[in-house]
């Protein structure tokens, strides 16, 4: 801010004495233009300073810019990398979740099948229950039929012997029948014969009796 108040003043300086030559002697107007010259090569050495700084800055500025550059391009390279990864990370998210789905119908499934089959348990549990009502009860029952078993074989014995006798008899009853058949085949002969015999003597008697009327 200074360096531009000299220059503005050495300006003015200038055109004052141009505008009003006739005040000043020549050698007041050397003066002013030595003091002016080496305000111009003090002003021209602050500038070119601040010119090196002002380079030194930019160049600087530009390496900083190249460190700045190489570290956002190594950050995009990152971004990029980042991306790929977040979509690898995406899609296997995307897997596990269809897994985990899978698995929970499947689980799902498998629960509403152990609620059948708790159902089924319970219902052939009630069904062993009354099976072995059911046997305890046919057990019972086998126990009236064995003694009624019993009781039918011992009645077998009697009826067998009852048979025996049975048998016994109608053998005595053939033996008497076969005896009686001879019998009645002799008297049937018998009874043939003198039924002939009759016969023949009752014609001889109609004969004898047809001959006495003749006479």
């Amino acid at each position: 801010m200074k360096q531009t108040q000299k220059i503005i003043l050495a300006l003015i300086t200038l055109s004052s004495i141009a505008a009003n030559a006739e005040p000043y002697s020549a050698q007041q107007g050397l003066d002013k233009i030595k003091i002016n010259v080496e305000t111009a090569k003090a002003n021209k050495v602050d500038y070119e300073k601040n010119l090196g700084v002002i380079n030194t800055n930019m160049s600087e500025i530009g390496k900083a810019k190249g460190q700045a550059q190489k570290q956002k391009d190594t950050v995009n390279t990152e971004i990029l990398n980042n991306n790929e990864a977040l979509k690898k990370v995406v899609l296997q998210e995307k897997e596990l979740q269809a897994l985990i789905s899978a698995e929970e119908t499947k689980r799902n499934e498998e629960d509403k099948q152990l609620k059948e089959l708790a159902a089924l348990t319970t219902k052939i549990s009630e069904n062993q229950k009354k099976r072995e009502q059911l046997i305890a009860d046919y057990k019972r029952q086998m126990e009236m039929v064995a003694e009624e078993k019993k009781s039918w074989k011992g009645r077998e014995s009697e009826l067998r012997a009852q048979e025996g006798k049975a048998i016994e008899s109608l053998r005595g009853l053939a033996s008497q029948e076969t005896a009686w058949n001879t019998k009645k085949k002799s008297y049937e002969g018998e009874v043939k014969k003198w039924s002939a015999e009759v016969d023949k003597q009752e014609k001889i008697s109609e004969t004898y009796q047809g001959l006495k009327e003749n006479k």
